[in-house]
């Protein structure tokens, strides 16, 4: 069961609030998109968006939710890692609830095989958006593999 289309628009709308938010001074910015991402989250997960059944979820995990929304910003990223979708959702879900990164960053470190696709051949360009969007969130994703490890000790 997809979000109402209206939730779509919301929720894109959230997406995008950090050049909403950029006239704002300094580390003001981050939070600014942080709050209005949060505020989405709740309202998802208040209409059911969030929990529904656990078979659907995971078989449309790319496209479902708020990872079907930041697909948007990289798709072909997606399309060469579907893998991470299941535990981006997890990341994402820990991330607005629970703290940002510092309780994202566990559920990432769990995941970096499936994370770490992002970052080899292809897939390292297609998903540099991506890692970009997360960087203006306050979540600094790694750029290698090394790197990645370095990040998860």
């Amino acid at each position: 069961i997809g979000m109402p289309v209206e939730g779509d628009a919301d929720i894109q709308v959230a997406l995008s609030e950090d050049e909403a938010c950029a006239a704002s001074a300094g580390g003001e910015e981050a939070l600014c998109a942080l709050n209005a991402l949060q505020l989405k989250a709740a309202k998802l997960a208040a209409d059911g968006g969030e929990d529904g059944d656990n078979a659907e979820e995971e078989s449309d995990a790319c496209s479902a939710g708020l990872v079907g929304q930041i697909r948007a910003f990289a798709p072909k990223c997606f399309q060469d890692c579907p893998q991470m979708c299941g535990p981006l959702g997890q990341a994402i879900t820990q991330f607005m609830r629970h703290g940002g990164a510092a309780a994202a960053k566990p559920v990432v470190c769990a995941h970096q095989s499936q994370f770490g696709c992002a970052l080899h051949g292809a897939a390292q360009h297609a998903c540099a958006p991506l890692i970009q969007k997360a960087a203006k969130f306050g979540f600094q994703l790694p750029s290698s593999t090394q790197a990645f490890r370095s990040q998860c000790r």
